[in-house]
């Protein structure tokens, strides 16, 4: 429901434009001075303010005035009401931030027409507010998809350069995410089990996608999986909308169904060997309170973990801490515990870095369940 501001000193003038104002779908708030009429407009939604000119106290382009000064207020249309007709009175009421102007004696015709172009202007308002919110509700919820998603998906430029991938990534290939970014997609995704190349400009995705068409192929490309082994996958790929020209091409990956599960049994027998390196390469970790990098996790159990940093930690600093899982575990693609700092030196292999350990002193069930997973997967 939409709502209106009356200010008038003088409560027959309220009770008439209330009586010339009020229906069904019209909420009318009333006050009798500049006071009062700021607190009704901090406390409600208000689409219009009417408001009269001539008040003792705080008089009508005071109160325009400070309405202009609040963030809340400043974009409310005003309406004056005066029994004024000086031209300098108008210019005064147009500075301080009037919209227009109604003379008294008002015509209800005049007023009631004014009124609805108003209330629409704030209907459309709302309307593409709640566009703009639903826009980025959308977005966030693509976005975390993206970062939960089990395939592995990715965005190449016009020339075939990858821009983005997603988490999933790391699953497939040898190289981590950071180290994906940058490089020109034939370099990761070859036309034999040989590992051989094929220029970007003459690849089949590049030729479909480049058309407008989409691209499929369940077999015939293949991938150097994070085991070693150049494992055959399926790729999906899209030309990335846009009004102008060809711009570059979204792709997803994934292990052929064939090879599936030859590859995990791989991957996990690699991981098995390489604890500390595999977690030290894709796991970071976060301060919750502030969304801080905390560093790179080295290891992990369920009694602590140790981190590489850029910084030195101070012993007995206790940190809220999240992680975003490698895959989903427990339910969950996210892990948050507290951890204490309990030791805290510089690293003998890496200048400039320091390796701290921590100690966890919370964590809940859920998150204790994944944290087991993990430990017993990687």
């Amino acid at each position: 429901m939409q709502s209106i501001l009356i200010v008038d000193d003088r409560n027959e003038n309220l009770i008439a434009l209330e009586s010339l104002l009020e229906r069904p779908d019209l909420q009318l708030l009333k006050a009798d001075n500049g006071n009062d009429a700021l607190k009704l407009l901090l406390r409600n939604e208000v689409a219009l303010v009417l408001l009269d000119v001539q008040m003792p106290g705080m008089n009508g382009f005071e109160m325009a005035e400070l309405m202009r000064r609040n963030k809340k207020t400043q974009s409310i249309p005003i309406i004056f009401v005066t029994a004024n007709g000086d031209k300098r009175h108008l210019f005064r009421g147009y500075e301080v931030g009037a919209v227009d102007y109604l003379a008294k004696p008002i015509e209800s015709e005049v007023l009631l027409s004014k009124v609805k172009v108003f209330l629409e202007l704030d209907r459309q308002r709302r309307e593409l507010e709640e566009q703009l919110l639903q826009i980025q509700r959308l977005k966030l919820q693509n976005e975390q998809l993206l970062q939960a998603l089990g395939d592995g998906v990715m965005a190449v430029d016009v020339a075939g350069a990858i821009s983005f991938v997603n988490p999933a990534i790391q699953h497939l290939f040898a190289l981590p995410p950071e180290e994906t970014v940058g490089r020109s997609l034939v370099d990761v995704l070859y036309q034999n089990v040989h590992g051989q190349k094929t220029p970007w400009s003459g690849s089949d995705i590049y030729l479909a996608t480049s058309k407008g068409e989409r691209f499929q192929r369940e077999s015939g490309l293949f991938i150097l999986a994070p085991s070693g082994a150049m494992v055959p996958a399926s790729v999906s790929a899209a030309p990335i909308p846009s009004q102008s020209a060809y711009v570059g091409a979204v792709i997803t990956l994934r292990v052929s169904e064939v090879a599936k599960q030859d590859v995990s049994e791989q991957i996990a027998r690699k991981n098995r060997k390489q604890t500390r390196k595999r977690i030290g390469t894709i796991l970071r970790l976060f301060d919750r309170n502030t969304g801080m990098n905390m560093g790179r996790l080295v290891n992990i159990s369920l009694e602590g973990f140790k981190l590489a940093t850029r910084e030195e930690v101070a012993v007995g600093s206790r940190y809220p801490i999240s992680m975003v899982l490698p895959e989903t575990l427990a339910g969950s693609n996210t892990m948050s515990f507290d951890a204490q700092a309990v030791w805290s030196r510089q690293a003998e292999d890496v200048p400039g870095e320091y390796r701290v350990g921590f100690r966890i002193v919370r964590i809940n069930e859920n998150d204790l369940r994944a944290l087991l997973q993990l430990i017993d997967k990687y």
